[in-house]
């Protein structure tokens, strides 16, 4: 004798098979593929930039805002589907490289200024550090609310 007000639903658990857990892997997947493309742009022209003999707080910050703009392109498009341009997204999205600029020319200036490192050893040695807190801040405050369904816009 069961009431049907005492029973929970019947739902299945959201495990790795479901489908937004496999949802969730593709947009890794493409975020690890614009990150690989973007990183690939942006430490070339940074190296590019160094070898002409460009400053390398100057050569670190163009190099960025070039990927930083083919960056919010093939997410915003390809990665998180968030539709069209918006510029609370786009303000969200420099705010956060804006913010690994900063972060990246800090620790730049330690690894060469104090412990020595070479120019491109140096940004080599950042780069992890400054990808993983890039994709983090870009899934869960600039795309999230987009992709999590808050805006309308479909995943």
């Amino acid at each position: 004798m069961t009431s049907g007000a005492l029973e929970a639903p019947s739902r299945p658990a959201a495990g790795l098979g479901s489908p937004a857990a496999r949802r969730e892997l593709r947009r890794a997947i493409k975020y690890g593929v614009v990150g690989v493309s973007n990183v690939t742009l942006d430490f070339a022209i940074y190296a590019l930039l160094i070898a002409l003999g460009v400053w390398y707080p100057l050569a670190k910050t163009v190099s960025l805002v070039i990927a930083t703009a083919n960056g919010y392109t093939f997410n915003r498009i390809w990665t998180f589907r968030a539709g069209t341009h918006r510029n609370d997204v786009l303000v969200r999205y420099v705010t956060v490289q804006a913010f690994c600029l900063a972060t990246n020319l800090v620790l730049l200036a330690l690894l060469i200024e104090w412990a020595g490192l070479g120019k491109i050893t140096a940004q080599a040695v950042v780069l992890p550090v400054i990808a993983l807190a890039s994709f983090l801040a870009q899934r869960l405050w600039t795309f999230g609310p987009l992709v999590d369904g808050h805006s309308g816009v479909a995943s």
